[in-house]
């Protein structure tokens, strides 16, 4: 290990701006002095009340720059020269000889521990010297900090640019985020759900984004891609998404190439009409998902291409990803709450209290780890009558103990030590463990555990929907996330009418005389508002303990399978016996890679026979094998291949690094039209699928190197609700 300033590889050098080395956010005096000759000078010239000028300060992907954005050859962490003393002031012991756990997946048992308290120092001294001094500063002259972090979509990214993300957001006053797509299917509406929620947790009234058309018009030197024109009705949609996550202040940076002006008056009415309907009061939601960065921080190791060589980590940040999926897509709100969060919540009856918001649901994606307090407090909540969800992993660690009995123990009282979905009664609530593979399972839950916001919502609409309550009102947004019209009728349960509708396409409304029955119809990438009185909350279903309803799935009809891979790997596919009880064929894919650090990819290709398609499916399930010892950190990868059209690409949750055999749950809906692939409308219909491919590609590893896998015919489940 050595010392060297970090610039080569990094954002600093990288960006689009003006690469030039960049100060350490670690230490309290750089920020010290850029806020003297920057925001310093504003208030020199403009007197002490800079609220009177702005509506807040701006920051733009500030980071600690300890990941590479191209193949390095060396893996990086974040370092200031007094940081082993502050992490002997605040961890109580000496950090240099803990550095080794820190770079190393073979570390011994301490390294978890180790590794935890590194991040969580430099976490703190990142909130500490930077958003804190800005903020701080921002208070005394009358205006919020703000802005937006970097590489904000992919949690685990966080860990090596902030320590801890979530607590830098904390202490923004106007926290944002950025959208560089204004093509509806690709914007980051999660990452508004992040950053709205830390804002709700501090009671904040803003919620920036900067939106924008950069993918599609911004074309590096050499690209001779044609610009792609987004429409009227994109912008829309992408509009709808961001403020159905939270946001209520839009920055814009597009080129509005091809828009008339009345077009260009529309959107601007659309927008401030949302805005005015969505600013104030509070969110209210049934779910809290907890963001899960001490589980990260245990796991994660750096790497010398993005975030982390840590296959666990990495699986981690896919559960979090794709249990938000889950949520948006079922018409269930969430709020994202850290440990400090959970730790300072008050249980009243079976509800989670922090402040005005109140949760009866706390899904754990891959939480593993978590302060004592935050895991004691879920218990408290679980036994009065709250619901628990534990994906992927069980509860294991405290913030001092790894592992820690008293934890472990908790885990075994709320989700057994099983591994089928199983309703465990805890006191008066209910504990659920989902293995890994089977999370898409979520919805399933929350339909035995609570009654949604919206009834008559047919299962796979396209219909958002998130809650405010301000003042004496209850304001739903409801937003068509589709290109298609979508007509329907949809009901409050509970709701004292009349309401009304409001149209924030003509500024106008109209009476709602009964709330159980409201026609809708909204254009493509449409929206509107629902206000009502008081609403009461959904109701809770009474639910025995016992397992969760199975969900049925049947083999795919598959024809002779091959191999395709890249040029520097050596392929083998190999047809094994299946298990003893088990059904259908097996097959082993073998790779050995033939050069060192070039993209490599193999996949096994599995073509449809006969009239057989995926029609009617509602998700995909994967059965793999992984051997003992594989250190690959890819994921597996799922293509459909549509039959005339395109290639179709869903990355899983599943590891090539982690050893034995799991069964794998991808909905039909999170495949995406693949980067190099053509299709007339860019949407999968399962209808016409010809072919599944399941391997892995992107890697970068060495030559001589051997990655396997097994695989078992494809299977695929109905609706099954």
């Amino acid at each position: 290990m050595t010392r060297a300033p970090l610039y080569a590889g990094t954002h600093a050098e990288g960006n689009l701006a003006e690469p030039m080395p960049y100060v350490n956010l670690l230490r309290p005096e750089p920020t010290q002095r850029f806020l003297e000759v920057t925001h310093g000078r504003y208030a020199a010239r403009l007197g002490p009340d800079l609220g009177r000028w702005f509506e807040a300060l701006f920051t733009d992907e500030p980071s600690l720059m300890s990941m590479f954005f191209r193949r390095m050859p060396y893996r990086p962490l974040p370092w200031a020269p007094d940081l082993p003393a502050e992490f002997r002031r605040r961890r109580g012991y000496d950090l240099l000889p803990t550095l080794p756990d820190l770079a190393r997946r073979d570390a011994g048992p301490a390294a978890a521990k180790h590794r935890h308290d590194f991040w969580r120092t430099v976490g703190e001294l990142v909130s500490e010297n930077f958003f804190g001094q800005i903020q701080t500063w921002g208070r005394q002259h009358g205006v919020p900090s703000g802005g937006h972090l970097l590489a904000e979509e992919n949690i685990v990214n966080h860990v090596p640019l902030y320590g801890d993300f979530f607590q830098a957001v904390r202490r923004m006053d106007a926290p944002g985020i950025d959208c560089l797509t204004s093509v509806p299917e690709d914007v980051p509406w999660y990452v508004a759900r992040l950053v709205a929620s830390a804002a709700e947790l501090e009671g904040r009234r803003l919620v920036m984004c900067e939106t924008s058309d950069h993918a599609q018009v911004w074309r590096a030197a050499g690209d001779a891609r044609p610009k792609r024109v987004v429409s009227e009705a994109e912008i829309r949609g992408t509009v709808n998404r961001l403020m159905v996550a939270g946001v209520n202040v839009l920055t814009s940076y597009y080129s509005f190439t091809g828009l008339t002006d009345e077009a260009l008056r529309r959107l601007n009415e659309w927008v401030g009409r949302c805005a005015t309907l969505l600013t104030g009061g509070h969110q209210v939601a049934d779910i809290a998902v907890v963001y899960p960065v001490e589980s990260l921080w245990t796991h994660f190791v750096p790497a010398a291409h993005w975030a982390t060589a840590s296959p666990d980590a990495n699986r981690i940040g896919s559960l979090f990803r794709t249990v938000g999926d889950v949520l948006f897509e079922a018409q269930r709100d969430f709020t994202v709450v850290d440990s400090r969060a959970l730790a300072e919540a008050q249980v009243e009856g079976d509800v989670l209290v922090h402040g005005s918001l109140r949760w009866r649901v706390v899904v754990l994606p891959g939480v593993d780890t978590l302060p004592l307090a935050a895991w004691q407090n879920l218990d408290r909540f679980a036994r009065n009558g709250g619901w628990v969800v534990g994906l992927g992993t069980r509860p294991r660690n405290s913030a001092t103990d790894f592992p820690s009995d008293a934890v472990r123990e908790l885990g075994r009282r709320w989700f057994g030590t099983g591994d089928e979905p199983e309703v465990r009664a805890v006191g008066e609530g209910r504990g659920v463990f989902l293995p890994a593979g089977t999370e898409v399972q979520l919805a399933r839950v929350l339909e035995q555990a609570i009654a949604p916001v919206l009834v008559g919502v047919p299962p796979g609409s396209a219909l958002r929907v998130t809650h405010r309550r301000i003042e004496d009102r209850e304001v739903y947004f409801l937003v068509n996330d589709s290109r298609a019209a979508w007509r329907g009728e949809v009901g409050l349960p509970g709701a004292q009418g009349p309401g009304r509708w409001w149209d924030p396409a003509t500024g106008t409304s109209r009476e709602v005389p009964d709330p159980g029955r409201v026609p809708l119809e909204l254009e493509p990438h449409g929206a509107g508002f629902l206000t009502f009185g008081k609403v009461p909350l959904p109701a809770r279903k009474p639910v025995a303990p016992g397992r969760l309803p199975g969900m049925t799935s049947q083999p795919l009809r598959v024809g002779a399978p091959a191999l395709s891979h890249g040029e520097f790997v050596r392929g083998e596919l190999v047809e094994v016996e299946a298990a003893p009880g088990g059904d259908g064929q097996r097959w082993e894919a073998k790779a050995t890679l033939t050069k060192s650090q070039v993209d490599t990819f193999l996949f096994v290709r599995l073509p449809l026979e006969g009239p057989a398609s995926l029609a009617g499916a509602e998700w995909l399930e994967i059965e793999s094998r992984v051997p003992e010892g594989q250190r690959t950190p890819a994921q597996l990868l799922v293509i459909l291949h549509e039959e005339g059209g395109g290639d179709f690409l869903a990355e899983t949750p599943r590891s090539l690094g982690v050893a034995g055999r799991e069964r794998t749950l991808i909905p039909l809906n999170r495949f995406q039209l693949a980067g190099w692939s053509q299709d007339a409308d860019g949407v999968l219909d399962p209808a016409r699928v010809r072919e599944v491919r399941v391997g892995w590609g992107g890697y970068y590893g060495s030559a001589g190197e051997r990655v396997e896998f097994g695989l078992a015919v494809p299977r695929f489940g109905p609706a099954g609700r």
